[in-house]
């Protein structure tokens, strides 16, 4: 039996659904491997991405090489691997019935130890990993180690109470079907945030990650003690940021993967956690397997 991912998304994206498979196949005691043909013919109407994951410190790096099968003429990866499903041996297909969702029937599979399985999804409830965190916590490191352009940050965040903001604009603004489907935070939400974290920490120093600095630094009060984090050039900076971010007392997160990854990651778990009240534009969308219950949640 192999336990398969199918890779999809920015860093935030690939994290989860690596951290969900390792979580899954040592639930088996069985191998991983992971699928990132996605990133071969990316769709035109979603973000850009790249395969980060190998910025990552991350133990399993079993991918699946590049090879002709059957249905090599179907693009789709999903598709394929359910008509091999129909072939002798073929693999059992698994595509996540519902997102930001903790589903236990994908620790009692019934054909685990004799057939391999395929999970197709992006698996974003904490549930699956809060057994390994400790491990997620080792691994999801950059490989390179912390460079001098962030180091800089991190000596500033370890020398005062230290709150983490990211703001995440970009393809949410400018991408139709993100900006449709995710939408961007008011900054109403952000500077509620930052109150109620400056009422229990008033020397909060903040530390603004996004990818549209310019719009904060025009949109946010001066009055607020911000270090703006300028992204560094470097082929790793997004592994950089992530690891930047858990050296924070206090988060504020975006609806988003990103910065999900910083706060869970982080290393003081005595602070506040504050998270939007809607992931999605679909606010009936329940968050209880997305966010923590000691996470505090505000009006977005």
């Amino acid at each position: 039996m192999t336990i398969t991912i199918h890779l999809v998304g920015g860093l935030g994206n690939q994290m989860f659904q690596y951290a969900f498979g390792t979580a899954l196949a040592q639930h088996y005691q069985t191998n991983l491997l992971l699928d990132d043909s996605w990133y071969a013919r990316l769709p035109a109407a979603d973000t850009a991405r790249q395969m980060d994951l190998m910025c990552l410190k991350i133990s399993n790096t079993q991918f699946i090489p590049p090879q002709k099968e059957a249905f090599s003429f179907i693009k789709s990866t999903r598709l394929k691997k359910l008509l091999q499903s129909f072939l002798p041996n073929g693999p059992v297909v698994h595509r996540e019935k519902k997102g930001f969702f903790f589903d236990r029937a994908v620790f009692t599979l019934n054909s685990a130890n004799t057939q391999n399985h395929f999970f197709t999804g992006y698996w974003q409830a904490f549930n699956y990993i809060e057994a390994i965190r400790t491990q997620l916590q080792a691994e999801f490191q950059p490989r390179a180690g912390l460079n001098q352009h962030y180091q800089y940050y991190r000596s500033l965040m370890q020398s005062s109470p230290a709150a983490m903001v990211h703001v995440r604009r970009g393809d949410y603004i400018h991408l139709p079907a993100a900006a449709q489907f995710h939408g961007a935070l008011s900054l109403h939400y952000y500077l509620a945030g930052m109150r109620l974290i400056l009422e229990r920490e008033p020397n909060t120093q903040f530390f603004l990650f996004s990818d549209d600095l310019p719009w904060c630094k025009e949109n946010f009060p001066r009055d607020f003690k911000i270090t703006y984090i300028d992204r560094s050039d470097a082929a790793d900076a997004d592994a950089q940021e992530i690891d930047l971010m858990t050296y924070c007392q206090h988060f504020i997160i975006a609806n988003s993967s990103f910065s999900w990854w910083g706060a869970w990651l982080r290393k003081n778990i005595d602070g506040l956690v504050i998270a939007p009240n809607r992931w999605i534009s679909d606010t009936s969308l329940d968050l209880s397997d997305l966010l923590p219950a000691n996470w505090q949640r505000l009006p977005a």
